[in-house]
Order: structure tokens, then C-alpha cells, then sequence
């Protein structure tokens, strides 16, 4: 019997192990995709103002700049879904969530993640479907693979059902830390 409680406790530490493993890839990911996220919004600037320069100051546009400027707000928007989920900087109905009494919030906001998560699992399932879908097809004026539009929804998806299970097995002491309850 004490050989059970030994290889048990072993095991629960190399899973630790492993999770703090797990946890440092996925931290270094965030950071490139989130740095990646800012070189494309920079970029998407650089190629709208080049597209209106030479539109209205030579009259002459080039074929590429709003396909490529499209492609980068594409990937912008669906890579801020994540990171927009970590920081907790979507919109809320706060007003009627804090109605509610603070165990009933803390549960609310379990299911709220549980869903988004789900829509993540979506996103990676649908997008690779997607994605393999749009390889028969070209963008029209660069001529690149159309699958580039969508091979970011199941990168943002697993980023998002990574980020949403944190909140989902946060406990309620942490849940009630968040200075969401200032009179308590």
C-alpha cells in the first residue's frame, strides 16, 4: 500500500512538472503572437497609408495593398480574441452581473469561460476544415493560397481554449482577489 501513495505522489509532481513546462511554452507563444499581432497592425498602417498616397497623390494604386491590408486586420482581429480573453478586456454586462450575489458571480463566470473555451475547440475544428477547404483557392490579386485568411482561427482557438481554462479552474478565494467586490 505505501508503494501506491509513493508512485502517486510521484506522479502528481512530474505532472506539475510538466504543467510548469506546458505553462512556459504557451507564455512564450502569447508573446510572440501578441508581438506579432503589433508588427501586423503596423504594417496594415504602413500599407493603407502607402495605398492612399499613391492613389490620390499619383493615381495609381497597387493590386496588392488592400488584398494584403485585408489578410493583416483578418489575423489582427481573430489573434486579439485571445489575448483580449486573458486580459479580461471584453465587454461585459457588469451592471447586471454584480446584481447578483458574489457565489452566484463566481459561477456565472465559470460558465461564461466553459463557453468561451467551447468556442475555442470550435474555432480549432472549423478553421482546420476551413483552412484545408481554401487551399483549392487564391487570393486574386497576390495569387497566395486563400487558406491564409483562416489557418489563423485554430492558432487563435487553442491560444483562447488556453486562456479561458485558466478563469474556468480558478478558485473562489482568487475569483474574489480580482478587486471585483470592493465592499467586501
Amino acid at each position: 500500500p505505501l508503494g501506491w501513495h509513493l508512485l502517486l505522489l510521484n506522479l502528481i509532481k512530474m505532472l506539475r512538472s510538466v504543467w510548469q513546462i506546458f505553462r512556459a511554452i504557451f507564455s512564450i507563444i502569447e508573446k510572440i503572437l501578441e508581438f506579432l499581432s503589433m508588427g501586423m497592425l503596423m504594417a496594415m498602417v504602413v500599407i493603407i497609408c502607402y495605398q492612399v498616397l499613391l492613389r490620390f497623390g499619383f493615381n495609381r494604386s497597387p493590386s496588392w495593398s488592400e488584398e494584403i491590408a485585408i489578410v493583416l486586420m483578418i489575423w489582427f482581429g481573430i489573434l486579439a480574441i485571445p489575448i483580449g480573453v486573458k486580459h479580461k478586456l471584453h465587454i461585459g454586462i457588469e451592471y447586471i452581473f454584480r446584481m447578483f450575489p458574489p457565489r452566484a458571480q463566481y459561477r456565472i463566470s465559470r460558465g461564461i469561460y466553459l463557453l468561451i473555451a467551447a468556442f475555442g475547440l470550435m474555432m480549432i475544428v472549423y478553421g482546420i476544415e476551413l483552412t484545408e477547404f481554401m487551399t483549392m483557392s487564391t487570393l486574386p490579386a497576390t495569387k497566395i493560397s486563400s487558406a491564409v485568411e483562416y489557418v489563423v482561427l485554430p492558432i487563435s482557438g487553442t491560444m483562447l481554449v488556453y486562456n479561458s481554462r485558466e478563469f474556468v479552474f480558478q478558485s473562489y478565494a482568487e475569483f474574489l482577489k480580482q478587486d471585483q467586490f470592493p465592499n467586501e
